[in-house]
């Protein structure tokens, strides 16, 4: 006499099967609707291109100034002087320090000048890594953003890119 089919090992193997394949895939479209909120489409993608053009904008006009700095970061203190380009009235600088990978990293300083004529202000003394450094005016009327690994020991340059537009 033969056994009942619940009983036998191959039609509980056939039912594992695709009950596996199901379980994955409650787990990954979970996984995905819980942790995702990284969206590729762009809602308003008129809005974003012009505020990319006015970025370009900006840089370009850094360009025709021909503002650049030196600039150096180490033991938890930032200096910047202009390179060239350096304006009549040297008025209070906004940076941004944006990391490459970790966004609790990034921070930005409003910078006064000093009476050297550079401008200096506290940065973490651990900073440590890839990151783009972002300098503009009070009026944002240009942009000077390049990537640094830090800390910087000597003095660097930097010059107006459109590395991150």
């Amino acid at each position: 006499m033969e056994k009942p089919w619940y009983k036998q090992f191959w039609p509980w193997f056939l039912i594992a099967l695709p009950v596996t394949v199901m379980c994955v895939c409650a787990t990954i479209i979970y996984l995905s609707a819980s942790q995702g909120g990284f969206s590729m489409v762009v809602d308003d993608y008129y809005k974003r291109g012009k505020t990319i053009n006015a970025v370009i904008e900006h840089v370009e006009k850094a360009k025709q100034l021909g503002i650049s700095f030196n600039l150096t970061a180490q033991e938890g203190k930032f200096t910047l002087q202009y390179a060239s380009g350096q304006p009549k009235e040297l008025t209070a600088l906004t940076v941004k320090f944006v990391h490459a990978t970790q966004a609790d990293k990034d921070f930005q300083r409003q910078v006064t000048v000093g009476a050297d004529g550079v401008y200096r202000t506290n940065i973490p003394a651990d900073m440590n890594g890839k990151y783009t450094v972002t300098v503009t005016p009070h009026n944002a009327d240009w942009k000077v953003s390049e990537q640094f690994y830090f800390p910087l020991t000597k003095a660097t340059l930097l010059e107006p890119n459109l590395y991150g537009v």
